[in-house]
């Protein structure tokens, strides 16, 4: 019989507390979600053990721990298999093996235009629908050509492909026309996500096309767009026979890390993605809303598992599903694991304007790519940006410092961490409301119009793609509530967000200098435009230390002030900060001020801003929440607000 140590049990006994106390927590924050709920009923886990888990709000190494060279190389299978568990373990699911041998039917075959079509029937006991598209030779020519196998709604991606001589394969797994429910009712012990069932069907196809003739199955690249995207990822990261992949606008756990793509960026986020589309993952990654800082994988290791192979990444800066620094710290942290293979230039980051959708010239550029890398003419790849390195606002500055810092001393330290705000790449514009340095100034006015109750500026989170509006909110968005409960709301986009993404700091200076520097002009502009010379502050994570510091410099007096989650893990500073959270908010005093605060926040550690609040004497009120600007949320600040400011004038 096996003994049990005391201390043993005693821990179980903790860790089994802390997962009940974790799945109350988000039970009770979580928006309903009728597929969750029926997978907890039948015997689904609890939360994890977060505790347990390493807690990361930034990215780190793929292959951290490997040494370089020949050494390190040797080491990154097995690597590779770690990291391929992580993602069945949390994300996907485990799936059935590759059969042995898969059946591939030519059900019919066809030729029209050039083009020969083979419709390919794929599997034994379940069946996939394939057509395989293929250039017509010469006479008397047997050509093997390049295939880029795709879900069957990018047929105009098979055209392009086809025009450039190329074949094309489109898979009948994507949304309304989905083979894959079929797969999944042939192994009924298996539960992992929709997307991961697609991709394993891709692989299924491949291993079709390698006896198909006119295919060069050493040249298959995998393709796709949107959620299609991250299927064509999943495919070739755990299939290592696709020669190359291409993910387009594939959103948060396709190229974008959850991590760094949550609610408080506006982003699209865990919670949505698991209550929007709860059958794409695993049903059990619904728990880390809130807590992505505790995934144990995130999306720079799925882009990894295909290195030595070449992988293009193509973003849209303006759009609202993803985050061009998080693409970019996504690239950046991938590419080590191609450098340790030898391969440092394989892995490329493409940004394209517009939205989300991909159009013609996108198609076109993804093509260029694919033939530069598959054996076509040498492109001239695009020279990266050199990214600044500024300094993220540290979690230890939250919690009171040793001894308060005040007065000159505090702006004397405020400006050394800030450095110099610089210029912007702004110019002034005829018909607009902009400030001096050419920062655009958006008013919102109550439905009345008029001057309303008061004006308050709006300063919430860089969201690199949709600015000032936050897309991708759950909710109508905070500076409309404002204005439809009659107050006059002044708005801009951040430094790098919105309409200027391409802005940069200047050398010497910080992001969260320039912000505070727009804020202030803001400020001055709106109070010009509405009469209103005090300004309301309504605030919200990165946002909210902008106040904050915009408050401590003295540059702008304003009538009060509501902070949301004043805490990030942005890198914001020049310097790190010689003051902490409590300094700042202590210079709100002599005005009606007040922070709420959420229950669980990456970025901040467990009550370190009520310590905060606490020490600079401002009022905190406790969200049972995490950090994000949910509904109950805005209905929050509206509320201070109606209860601080002027009352509504009555009709």
């Amino acid at each position: 019989m096996t003994q049990v140590m005391p201390g043993r049990s005693r821990d179980a006994r903790t860790a089994a507390a802390r997962r009940r106390r974790y799945t109350a927590e988000l039970a009770g924050a979580l928006p309903p979600s009728g597929p969750f709920e029926a997978w907890r009923a039948a015997g689904g886990e609890p939360a994890p053990d977060f505790a347990r888990l390493p807690a990361r709000t930034g990215l780190w190494s793929p292959a951290e721990g490997l040494p370089g060279g020949r050494a390190g190389a040797a080491a990154w299978p097995a690597r590779r298999a770690v990291l391929r568990a992580r993602w069945r373990r949390w994300l996907t699911g485990d799936l059935p093996p590759a059969p042995r041998r898969t059946s591939a039917r030519v059900a019919s075959v066809r030729t029209d235009g050039g083009v020969e079509a083979r419709e390919i029937g794929v599997g034994d006991g379940w069946s996939v629908r394939a057509r395989l598209l293929l250039p017509v030779p010469a006479a008397g020519v047997r050509r093997d050509v390049p295939v880029y196998l795709l879900q069957s709604s990018h047929g105009p991606w098979a055209e392009a492909a086809l025009a450039r001589g190329w074949g094309a394969c489109l898979v009948a797994a994507a949304d309304g026309d989905d083979d894959t429910a079929d797969v999944e009712r042939a192994h009924p012990s298996v539960v992992a996500g929709r997307l991961a069932w697609r991709a394993w069907a891709l692989s299924r196809v491949l291993d079709a096309l390698q006896d198909q003739p006119g295919v060069d199955a050493r040249r298959v690249l995998v393709g796709g767009h949107s959620r299609n995207g991250k299927t064509a990822l999943l495919a070739a990261a755990f299939d290592d026979r696709f020669a190359g992949v291409v993910s387009s606008s594939s959103g948060v756990l396709g190229a974008i890390p959850a991590r760094l793509c949550t609610d408080r960026h506006f982003g699209e986020g865990v919670e949505l993605l698991t209550r929007h589309y709860p059958d794409w993952y695993h049903p059990r990654l619904r728990w880390f809303a809130g807590r992505e800082h505790r995934l144990p994988t995130d999306a720079h290791e799925l882009l990894a598992l295909a290195a030595p192979r070449p992988v293009l990444v193509s973003v849209a800066v303006e759009d609202p599903v993803e985050r061009v620094p998080a693409a970019r710290a996504a690239v950046d942290a991938a590419r080590d694991a191609w450098a340790l293979l030898g391969r440092p230039g394989g892995l490329e980051l493409a940004l394209r304007p517009g939205g989300h959708h991909a159009d013609e010239s996108a198609v076109a550029a993804q093509l260029d790519w694919a033939q530069s890398v598959l054996g076509g003419p040498p492109r001239r790849a695009a020279r990266p940006p050199v990214a600044s390195s500024p300094v993220p606002w540290p979690a230890d500055r939250v919690r009171p410092g040793p001894r308060p810092v005040r007065g000159e001393e505090l702006r004397t330290a405020v400006r050394a961490a800030l450095g110099p705000p610089g210029t912007t790449a702004g110019a002034p514009g005829a018909g607009e409301l902009r400030t001096p340095d050419g920062v655009a100034v958006t008013l919102l006015t109550p439905p009345g119009g008029g001057g309303g109750r008061g004006l308050v500026l709006w300063l919430g989170p860089p969201c690199a793609a949709t600015g000032w509006r936050a897309g991708y909110e759950q909710a109508e968005p905070l500076p409309a509530q404002l204005a439809e409960a009659g107050w006059v709301v002044a708005c801009h986009d951040p430094v790098g967000s919105g309409a200027r993404h391409a802005e940069r700091p200047a050398p010497g200076s910080s992001p969260l200098a320039r912000m505070t520097a727009d804020a202030a002009a803001v400020a001055a502009v709106a109070a010009a435009a509405t009469g209103h010379d005090r300004p309301w502050v309504a605030a919200y994570g990165t946002g909210a230390l902008v106040a904050l510091h915009l408050s401590a410099l003295g540059e702008v007096t304003t009538a009060g002030t509501v902070l949301v989650a004043p805490s990030c893990g942005e890198p914001l500073l020049r310097a790190r900060p010689g003051y902490t959270l409590a300094d700042l908010l202590a210079t709100t005093a002599g005005r009606p001020a007040v922070v709420l605060d959420p229950a669980w926040d990456p970025e901040a550690p467990p009550g370190a801003v009520a310590a905060a609040c606490r020490a600079a004497g401002v009022p905190r009120v406790p969200l049972a929440d995490w950090h994000r600007l949910s509904a109950a949320t805005r209905t929050a600040v509206v509320g201070w607000l109606d209860a601080q400011g002027p009352q509504r004038a009555r009709v």
